[in-house]
């Protein structure tokens, strides 16, 4: 019995190892793994006497900057083909949010 419990020990210090290493790979490196695209607001940066003037800071993988140039976006840089595709979707959504009265 004593040597079930030492197998049962080293079996959950290595389950334990296994899923600290899988938490330990970023969701952008998983996507990446799995073939999946991946974009994800890191941070958003605005002035606070002119919150007009700011940013958005943004992770993406290849398999994004992909599916945005497949859809149509370009740019030189992948950076380009994330902002063109950012600043649609912003454009988007503020026409939606205030649509115009004809």
């Amino acid at each position: 019995m004593g040597k079930d419990r030492m197998e049962m020990s080293m079996f959950d210090k290595l389950k334990k190892m296994v899923s600290k290493t899988e938490k330990e790979i970023s969701a952008k490196d998983q996507a990446t793994a799995k073939g999946e695209p991946y974009i994800k607001v890191l941070d958003v940066k605005f002035d606070k006497e002119n919150p007009g003037d700011g940013y958005f800071e943004l992770e993406w993988n290849k398999i994004f900057v992909k599916k945005l140039l497949d859809a149509g976006y370009s740019g030189d840089k992948d950076a380009e083909v994330v902002d063109a595709w950012f600043t649609g979707l912003c454009r988007m959504i503020a026409e939606d949010e205030n649509p115009i009265n004809s």
